[in-house]
């Protein structure tokens, strides 16, 4: 005799449909598997139920009277998003249940139905459920460990740079934090916001490089009535609007010359200026700026203000590369996996270790920025649940450091080729490094004035390959 543990413990699957022989026929069948089932053969009575029994599993008839499967399986979405749906057809009405899977059916099953398949994808939706339900719990998780929720880490230099974070947090200094395109910036600057004393104020972020420079003033400073064309009313700017919250300039180096002047008065005497007015007004924010450049080169070059990086440098955070950190890849990859099912409600429970030592062996040129991407691609695209090297994007698949040995030096290749292919050399090298001069002249093998020489004659720009 089973036990009440026993029956609390089995699957509960509902079953919808208007035929009840058939219904009884199937609930008997699915009985014999260990599996507890609800027949319900009036659909309009299924959310009811649903809300009721909370069912793991729901199997609906594709063609019923009053209310179909497609109109149930829209109901029991807007009811209760994760419990999975699986849809029975004839074979004369497939495309319908292919419309089915797209309104967030799991799978559908033909008939005349074999009962080991019906068998088979109901494990297969506990599996899908299990995820979802283990990726909701993660996120919940994270959003308790908010605000550093979304910084997923095991690398020492990681977690030093999120102490300090920490002890930054409910001060005022003004922080520059520094780090390769992609690396997290914006994630640092709202943990410097949101874990101190000014986290129910607002932030707000600049991305310096994105306006014009007339639009992107009057955005940050805000105008008055009259000062421009177009200008037909008062306007606050984004310092006024933080009030005493945080505004974080984001890719400082991009930001204009003329405006770094009006930027250190902010840094400097905590008071700005409307475009086109007289007076001066309080800027209660603290200061977080970003930046991919070197900004002592940028001063060097006449680019950037001197007294304005000395304020904006107060205190300096670094964040590390993803290829100098290898164990948060694997990590990182599993983290954007789990998060991808979610979204894209899949199922895919492995990667290969392949994959994995691939991914470490990837130099991430876009850091983590780059994995999220790469694994979104391949979480969207997949239809198994396994990743394998197959799924893997083609740049993946080579590494930057097989590319590079395979690169020859530029003497040997110019015995080879000239003209048009010696362009196409040079360019490589700058994309291949970044823009980076030193870098692209020493793999050339010539003296970095001699590459810059060259530079010149091909007209070629190194700045104009530098990741933004």
């Amino acid at each position: 005799m089973r036990s009440h543990a026993h029956f609390e413990n089995m699957t509960k699957v509902m079953l919808v449909d208007d035929e009840e022989k058939a219904l009884k026929v199937l609930c008997r069948s699915l009985n014999m598997l260990d599996y507890s089932t609800i027949g319900i053969s009036d659909s309009q009575a299924a959310i009811d139920t649903i809300k009721k029994e909370s069912p793991d599993v729901v199997i609906v008839d594709l063609i019923m009277p009053h209310l179909g499967g497609i109109e149930l399986l829209d109901l029991i979405k807007k009811t209760t998003s994760n419990v999975p749906v699986i849809v029975l057809t004839g074979y004369g009405t497939v495309k319908t249940a292919v419309e089915a899977m797209r309104r967030g059916a799991f799978d559908y099953v033909t008939k005349p139905y074999d009962i080991d398949e019906i068998d088979l994808t109901i494990k297969r939706a506990l599996e899908q459920r299990g995820l979802f339900l283990e990726n909701q719990m993660l996120k919940e998780e994270l959003l308790r460990q908010s605000p550093f929720s979304d910084i997923i880490t095991h690398d020492t230099s990681m977690k030093r740079l999120l102490q300090e974070v920490q002890t930054l947090a409910d001060t005022d200094s003004t922080v520059l934090i520094t780090g390769e395109s992609g690396t997290g910036k914006e994630l640092i600057a709202k943990a410097l916001h949101f874990s101190g004393s000014r986290r129910d104020k607002p932030f707000i972020t600049v991305d310096c490089g994105a306006l014009p420079e007339t639009i992107l003033e009057s955005e940050v400073f805000g105008h008055v009535k009259g000062s421009f064309s177009g200008a037909y009313t008062d306007k606050k700017g984004y310092i006024e609007v933080a009030g005493a919250g945080s505004v974080f300039f984001d890719e400082i180096g991009e930001l204009p010359f003329f405006l770094q002047k009006k930027l250190l008065r902010v840094a400097q005497e905590k008071e700005f200026f409307r475009v086109g007015d007289t007076k001066s007004r309080r800027a209660d924010i603290r200061l977080i700026t970003a930046t991919n450049r070197d900004l002592k080169e940028e001063v060097k070059a006449g680019r950037f203000r001197e007294d304005l990086f000395y304020r904006l440098n107060v205190i300096s955070l670094h964040i590390p590369p993803l290829r100098t950190r290898p164990e948060d890849i694997p990590l990182l990859f599993n983290y954007f996996v789990a998060q991808f099912n979610a979204r894209f409600k899949k199922r895919i429970t492995k990667i290969g270790e392949d994959v994995y030592r691939r991914a470490a062996a990837y130099s991430w040129p876009g850091n983590v920025r780059e994995l999220k991407n790469a694994v979104e691609r391949i979480v969207a695209l997949k239809q198994g649940n396994t990743i394998t090297m197959d799924d893997l994007p083609d740049d993946m698949r080579c590494t930057e450091s097989d590319a590079k040995e395979r690169l020859p030096s530029f003497k040997d290749f110019k015995q080879e080729v000239v003209g048009n292919v010696t362009r196409e050399y040079v360019l490589t090298l700058l994309a291949m490094f970044n823009g980076n001069v030193t870098k692209a002249a020493a793999k050339a093998r010539i003296d970095r004035g001699n590459f810059r020489k060259l530079l010149k004659r091909l007209e070629l720009s190194p700045t104009e390959y530098r990741k933004q």
